[in-house]
């Protein structure tokens, strides 16, 4: 999502169930199969409800989705030069389930500490090594 944000940023996320999501929010989300989730703005939104008739019949395009009220969502990353409908695995939107939430704020670089300690373990366990024998120390 760069130039909002960049790798090693420090994400704070809301998600509250009753607020809908606004063309131009940044979102993660999350596509069941995929391990990393993604930061995107969105594109679209569209308010659909979805009955279960229309969820039987596989000729219509809203079937995938889950019945009842729905927000459909597209994305698109603000470097990228189409939308996100290729990662979304064969759906033309996003439901709110696979949304993680909405970016209200970021604190910059924290976040590569933890990406130093998942890409050198060796580091990670120095660290938590350093910190048991500190806490020892403290006790004496």
């Amino acid at each position: 999502m760069e130039p909002a944000f960049y790798r090693g940023d420090l994400l704070f996320l809301t998600n509250p169930v009753n607020e809908k999501y606004q063309t131009g929010d940044i979102t993660v989300y999350k596509i069941p199969g995929v391990e990393i989730p993604i930061v995107h703005r969105v594109l679209e939104t569209h308010d659909v409800f979805i009955s279960n008739s229309t969820q039987k019949s596989k000729k219509d395009l809203l079937a995938r989705y889950s019945p009842g009220h729905n927000q459909l969502l597209l994305t698109k990353g603000d470097n990228n030069h189409a939308d996100d409908i290729e990662l979304y695995r064969g759906l033309e939107f996003l439901e709110r389930r696979h949304i993680v939430g909405k970016v209200r704020g970021f604190v910059p670089y924290i976040g590569y500490i933890t990406i130093a300690m998942n890409d050198f373990p060796q580091l990670k366990y120095a660290m938590l090594g350093g910190l048991g024998l500190l806490a020892l120390l403290q006790r004496e």
